[in-house]
């Protein structure tokens, strides 16, 4: 007969199951955590800086600041005088990311949920951008959406390109924050998102027909300033 444990506490943590890192978990677990380490995988920034933009004094959160760097999220990369003290700024180690086996063992309801406040984040910003003029003003940008039908090796040929991008769109951040820490250049908040999903049929005529699907809205960079780079 099996021993019943009258507390969770008693049971032992190798029995448990989980789903991620247990420092993500305790990174993520409270919002100003979740809020700075938003901001330092987006740039290098002080805690200082991060509590101007919240309206909060450094010392009414600087104890998550701590917490994150001993958990190994983010790093201090430069210390200078500021305001006649020295300032520490810092920088994400690393996006937190699910890789696909993390992702199929989180509970498909909490998948759900990750998904609704991903979408909800990208629909605030675009509104935010568009109601401010930034988005469609005529500077570089790229917007578009595309559907069509493709077979199981198409999908995942797509899925891995999209991957890749992330992974070269992260190093082009972590670039980009090295050069802005030796610069007066304040830099440009942006904003890249990726989605790749099977679509309801029932929810797109374009779905249920051959070939690529039809490309609704795209702007590009001239191909002389996305060729400059290379």
């Amino acid at each position: 007969m099996p021993i019943r444990h009258r507390s969770i506490k008693q049971v032992r943590r190798d029995r448990l199951k989980g789903f991620m890192d247990r420092r993500i978990v305790q990174a993520i677990g409270h919002p100003v955590r979740e809020h700075i380490l938003a901001v330092l995988n987006e740039r290098t920034a002080s805690p200082t800086e991060i509590g101007d933009e919240l309206g909060l004094d450094v010392a009414a959160f600087y104890k998550h600041v701590q917490i994150l760097e001993e958990l190994g999220c983010i790093e201090c990369v430069e210390s200078r005088p500021v305001r006649g003290f020295n300032e520490r700024f810092f920088r994400a180690r690393a996006t937190l990311l699910f890789d696909d086996a993390a992702w199929r063992r989180v509970p498909a309801t909490l998948r759900r949920d990750i998904c609704c406040d991903l979408l909800q984040a990208i629909s605030d910003d675009a509104a935010a951008a568009l109601r401010s003029g930034r988005l469609g003003r005529g500077e570089p940008e790229h917007v578009s959406w595309t559907t069509g039908v493709v077979d199981a090796r198409g999908r995942a040929e797509i899925v891995e390109l999209l991957d890749a991008t992330l992974d070269r769109l992260i190093e082009v951040q972590r670039e980009s924050a090295e050069r802005l820490a030796g610069e007066s250049e304040s830099g440009t908040p942006v904003t890249f998102a990726l989605l790749g999903f099977e679509a309801d049929p029932t929810a797109s005529k374009a779905a249920v027909s051959r070939g690529p699907g039809p490309v609704r809205w795209r702007r590009r960079r001239p191909a002389s300033v996305r060729s400059a780079g290379r």
